[in-house]
């Protein structure tokens, strides 16, 4: 019903512009005022409508880019791993090791991982272009880039080596960071405390 209101709204509008405009011409009222505000709100209703669009478009987008991150690959098995280990603190050299042994660049699902990061490196671009708005992804997203961009052994293992071809996602960091202050997994091991160091 949110969906349709814009258009309803300009429906009416448009009536009862229609409506005024027939009432003054009929009292013999100058109509070229009444031309121009037709004219101003024809382009308010145009504005509102591509507004409309552009919010359902990204929506839209959200729920495609949470079925890919969802159906693409193993992707969802490196989160679950990203997972255990933000959940399990007192494990964390446990699955430190079983991160680094499943992982290693010579493991099949080395690309996965990889996967993983490229799936937020391209959501990072687009929230950094303007393309997408953080507020509209983050719900759905934060979580899945917090566990992965704070994991140290993410970032000693993957980011950090290889910083320069993860720039969307540590540009992006400051500001999503500002965003969930509160609310951040892992906040003692942050992406740019670990940048610093190096």
């Amino acid at each position: 019903m949110n969906r349709h209101k814009p258009i309803a709204l300009t429906l009416l509008g448009a009536c009862v512009i229609i409506a005024g405009y027939f009432f003054l011409r009929n009292k013999n009222i100058e109509t070229s005022l009444i031309m121009d505000c037709l004219a101003i709100l024809t382009a308010v209703a145009f504005f509102l409508e591509y507004h409309q669009n552009n919010k359902v478009n990204e929506a839209q987008f959200v729920i495609d880019l949470n079925n890919q991150f969802i159906n693409e690959g193993n992707i969802a098995a490196v989160e679950h791993d990203l997972e255990m280990y933000f959940t399990h603190p007192k494990e964390r050299d446990k699955y430190k090791s079983e991160f680094l042994k499943k992982y290693a660049l010579e493991e099949e699902a080395h690309q996965d991982f990889v996967n993983y990061l490229v799936h937020l490196e391209g959501m990072a671009a687009l929230v950094n272009d303007g393309v997408l708005r953080l507020s509209a992804i983050n719900d759905l997203m934060a979580y899945r880039y917090f566990i992965a961009v704070n994991n140290p052994v993410v970032q000693q293992f993957e980011l950090i080596p290889y910083q320069d071809y993860y720039q969307g996602l540590i540009r992006l960091f400051p500001k999503w960071a500002r965003k969930n202050k509160d609310a951040m997994p892992m906040m003692e091991t942050r992406l740019d405390k670990a940048l610093r160091i190096r």
